[in-house]
């Protein structure tokens, strides 16, 4: 017996290619991801890159968490990593979400700054040039206000030697952002109302309501205690067996950015920077803590009664 075809709803053929796309394409990037070999931000889709950069900063939140003294574990249960998607103003703070619990919130745009200073920092490292400060003043001349953050321009990265340390750097930089940001909540700068474990599902998702809150609430956090707080966010990188490298050359970014931004009187002011000001100060301050840090580590000193690691 004879089946007749059944015509199928143009409506319908249409919903099955798209799945069938979205398939495919979730398919082949599974693929490529477990297959592909390290590779620098840059060599990504933007897509790709952005999803990879927040693994990374997933990974390196709960290193810190995991290196933390028990009671800084219960004060801050459940802390985790709010995802802005503002790809224009490099930004990280603490804050409380909506259910009350501890978020660290980061943007888009923060997270491709600290991979594009990462692999400069590495191609420095390795050829004895100074990419982050020409990134730095190519940021400062060209970055406009509410424009996408601009990446190196082509042909940045040109070198006879290939940078090797990008990896590491990125991890650095990552850690150091939000163990700064860690060090406000363990000291009592943030507290929130309800931290939990457990967390309702979307919580990644940031608001506007929440973005508004955190704002205000910034007001009152930054840049209060600014020593303390990045001499604290040091000795958590040492602790997780982490240097101080990617701080470093984070820092050294905003240090050019700022001369350059003041000569060329750009309008580009990333908020990250007016909430943590003075990086020239807070480089000192890195590099003193680090060695303190190891000492306490190895130890050949005793623990400072205001570090908690």
């Amino acid at each position: 017996m004879l089946m007749r075809a059944v015509p199928i709803p143009k409506r319908f053929a249409r919903c099955l290619l798209r799945c069938a796309a979205t398939f495919t394409f979730a398919a082949i990037a599974l693929m490529f991801l477990a297959t592909a070999k390290p590779c620098h931000a840059q060599e990504l889709a933007p897509e790709l890159e952005t999803l990879g950069l927040r693994t990374r900063a997933q990974i390196e939140l709960k290193r810190l968490y995991s290196r933390m003294n028990q009671a800084d574990q219960r004060r801050l249960v459940g802390i985790y990593i709010a995802f802005d998607p503002n790809p224009n103003d490099p930004s990280a703070m603490a804050a409380c979400d909506d259910d009350g619990d501890y978020v660290v919130a980061i943007t888009e745009a923060m997270l491709r700054l600290m991979a594009n200073v990462a692999r400069a920092q590495s191609f420095d490292e390795t050829n004895g040039s100074r990419r982050i400060d020409s990134y730095a003043q190519f940021v400062a001349r060209a970055q406009l206000p509410g424009q996408r953050l601009l990446p190196p321009p082509p042909g940045f990265f040109s070198a006879a030697k290939p940078a090797v340390t990008f990896e590491d750097r990125l991890r650095e930089a990552l850690a150091f952002v939000l163990a700064r940001e860690m060090a406000h909540m363990k000291a009592g700068d943030l507290v929130c109302p309800h931290p939990t474990a457990t967390h309702e599902s979307g919580d990644d998702v940031w608001t506007d309501d929440e973005q508004r809150a955190a704002l205000e609430g910034a007001k009152k956090i930054y840049p209060g205690n600014a020593t303390e707080r990045d001499a604290q966010a040091t000795a958590a990188l040492v602790n997780a067996d982490l240097t101080e490298e990617g701080a470093l050359g984070l820092l050294r970014f905003f240090v050019q950015f700022e001369i350059e931004r003041v000569n060329f009187s750009s309008r580009f002011a990333p908020r990250y920077l007016a909430q943590h000001p003075n990086p020239v100060a807070r480089m000192a301050t890195v590099r003193a803590a680090a060695q303190t840090a190891r000492a306490v580590k190895d130890g050949s000193a005793p623990s400072p009664g205001s570090t908690s690691l």
